[in-house]
């Protein structure tokens, strides 16, 4: 039976996932801006699509502005991205980036280029430090631009090595590319949600869930692990067996050498003793 190219193992593997997490409706009335989407690749980054989604909410709530927040202190940026990973350096991330904007712009209006050509666009983008992230800049194109790509994180990452789409040492912006050309654009958001979706609830870090994860009949690490379970198994069953028919030991064997046998006990009844 021949190999399954990448583009038909991932069109099986959103076929799969769809049967289990049923993706949901965006609940957001309409696209991000641009600035929004930066903040939410920010967010975003190795963390869920509702943990993102509410932090970006409380800044859009709590705070005036983006000026607001572009002068405020990294501790006070921190509780608005309370729940996620590494919110210091995130909080710091965003202020620096609103910092060079409008150091650079005046203002916090971004729009503009989603109306110019994609290659255009990033490359104005790619002047602001927080694009050094390639989840970022795939996440601006996709929720932002209009273009195609698929963002990666770590937790996306991982759950591609484990299927096999990639290597251990592929990079994360190798990877998006590997799946931007396997994946049509008309179904990569949906893919992306998919993908999020198992990397956060089996194929978690640490040890997987494989008996529970939806690909364990087609993923290599899910069926390695199966047959190491079994072969485990077996083994440990001959182990017990080989256990079970082993002589016990005889309390009434002899005494070993070196040992000295007790003196017989005299016999009962009475002495007699010569006259």
């Amino acid at each position: 039976m021949s190999t399954p190219s990448k583009a038909q193992l991932l069109n099986e593997v959103h076929t799969l996932l769809k049967k289990r997490y049923k993706p949901k409706p965006d609940p957001s009335p309409g696209r991000l801006s641009v600035l929004e989407g930066i903040v939410y690749g920010i967010c975003h980054e190795g963390t869920t699509r509702e943990q993102a989604n509410q932090a970006l909410s409380r800044f859009k709530d709590d705070f005036f502005d983006w000026n607001e927040v572009r002068v405020s202190s990294v501790d006070e940026i921190k509780g608005m991205l309370a729940g996620l990973p590494d919110p210091e350096d995130r909080a710091y991330r965003l202020r620096r980036f609103l910092r060079q904007l409008f150091e650079k712009t005046y203002g916090f209006n971004l729009d503009p280029l989603a109306k110019k050509p994609l290659k255009e666009s990033i490359k104005a983008l790619r002047e602001y430090e927080v694009f050094g992230s390639d989840y970022v800049t795939a996440i601006v194109i996709q929720q932002t631009l209009g273009g195609h790509a698929i963002p990666v994180d770590v937790p996306i990452r991982r759950a591609m090595v484990r299927l096999g789409v990639a290597e251990v040492d592929t990079d994360i912006a190798t990877l998006r590319g590997i799946l931007e050309r396997a994946v049509p654009k008309n179904r990569a958001a949906e893919f992306v949600e998919l993908l999020e979706d198992l990397a956060h609830d089996t194929c978690v870090e640490g040890p997987p869930d494989c008996p529970r994860c939806e690909l364990r009949k087609i993923c290599p690490t899910g069926l390695a692990r199966k047959e190491d379970r079994a072969t485990n198994k077996v083994v440990a069953a001959k182990h017990a067996k080989v256990a079970s028919t082993e002589p016990k030991p005889d309390p009434a064997a002899t005494i070993s050498d070196g040992d000295t046998a007790e003196p017989p006990k005299p016999a009962r009844g009475k002495t007699r003793h010569p006259k």
